[in-house]
C-alpha cells in the first residue's frame, strides 16, 4: 500500500496541499496584475526591472516639472506681449493724432485738443510701462531653454518708472510744423522701439514652445519605455488566471481525495 499505509504523515495530502499552495500564491500574483495593469508591483517581482521602472518615472516626472515650468513662462511672456501691444497700440493712435496736427489747416483749437489727448495716452503709456510690463525683460531672465535673455529696446525705463521719446517732449501746438513733424518722428521711433521688443518676445515664445514640444516627445518616449517594462499584457493575464483557477479546483479535488484515501486503512481492521 505504500504511502497511503503511513497515516501519521499523510504524504499525497501535503503533496497536494502544497500544489495548491503554490497555485494560489500564482493566482493572487496573476490577480494583482490585472486590478494594477502592472507585471511589477513591488521589488521582489523582478529587481532588475523595478529600478529601471522607477528611474524611467523619476525622468518622466522631470520632463513634466520642466514643461509646467515653461507653460508658466509662455504665459510670463504672453502676458507682457499683450501689454507691449497695448503700447504700440496707443502709439499709432498717437501717431495718427499728430499727423492730423502736421496741417496749417487745423486750428490752434484743434491741435491743442489733440495735445491734451496726446499727453494723456502718453500718461497711459507711463501707466502699462510702470505697472504692467515686468522690468525683468529689460534686466535679463533665465527661463527654460532662455539663458540671461532681454529686450534691447532703447526705450528709456528707468526702471520702467518714466518714458521718454528720444528726449524730446511731443508737441503739436503752434504753427511749427518741423517740431510737429518731430514729434511724429518721435512716436514713429518709438513705435519702432516697442514692435521689435514684440518681436523679441514673440521669438522667446516660439523658442519656449519649440522646447515644450522636444520634451513632450522625450516623455512619451520615456512612457513607451516604461510601459515595454511594466504594463501587463491583460489578455494573456486572463488566460492565465483562468488556467490558474481551473488547476486551483482541480488541486482542491485531489488536496480532498488524498486527505480521504487513508480511510482504506480501515478496512484492514474489520
Amino acid at each position: 500500500m505504500g504511502d497511503l499505509a503511513r497515516i501519521n504523515t499523510n504524504v499525497s495530502a501535503l503533496r497536494s496541499f502544497q500544489t495548491l499552495s503554490n497555485i494560489n500564491t500564482r493566482l493572487t500574483k496573476a490577480q494583482e496584475r490585472i486590478s494594477t495593469g502592472k507585471t511589477v508591483n513591488r521589488a521582489s517581482d523582478s529587481p532588475s526591472d523595478y529600478y529601471i521602472t522607477r528611474m524611467l518615472q523619476k525622468d518622466i516626472n522631470a520632463v513634466q516639472r520642466n514643461n509646467k515650468n515653461i507653460e508658466r513662462g509662455i504665459n510670463f511672456l504672453q502676458t507682457n506681449d499683450s501689454r507691449l501691444a497695448q503700447v504700440a497700440n496707443i502709439l499709432m493712435e498717437m501717431s495718427d493724432m499728430a499727423n492730423q496736427a502736421n496741417s496749417i489747416a487745423v486750428t490752434s483749437a484743434e491741435k491743442e485738443a489733440i495735445q491734451q489727448d496726446l499727453t494723456q495716452l502718453s500718461q497711459e503709456i507711463l501707466n502699462i510701462l510702470q505697472s504692467g510690463v515686468s522690468a525683468k525683460l529689460y534686466t535679463g531672465f533665465t527661463l527654460g531653454g532662455l539663458h540671461n535673455a532681454k529686450l534691447t529696446g532703447n526705450l528709456t525705463i528707468n526702471p520702467l518708472a518714466t518714458l521718454t521719446i528720444d528726449g524730446v517732449n511731443i508737441s503739436v501746438t503752434g504753427n511749427d510744423l518741423d517740431r510737429i513733424q518731430q514729434s511724429i518722428n518721435n512716436i514713429d521711433n518709438a513705435l519702432n522701439v516697442i514692435l521689435r521688443d514684440e518681436e523679441r518676445l514673440g521669438s522667446f515664445i516660439k523658442r519656449l514652445q519649440t522646447e515644450y514640444e522636444l520634451h513632450e516627445v522625450e516623455r512619451v518616449n520615456l512612457r513607451a519605455s516604461l510601459s515595454s517594462i511594466q504594463d501587463a499584457d491583460l489578455a494573456e493575464e486572463q488566460m492565465e488566471l483562468t488556467k490558474l483557477s481551473i488547476l486551483q479546483q482541480a488541486a482542491l479535488a485531489m488536496l480532498t481525495q488524498a486527505n480521504s484515501a487513508p480511510n482504506a486503512v480501515m478496512s484492514l481492521f474489520q
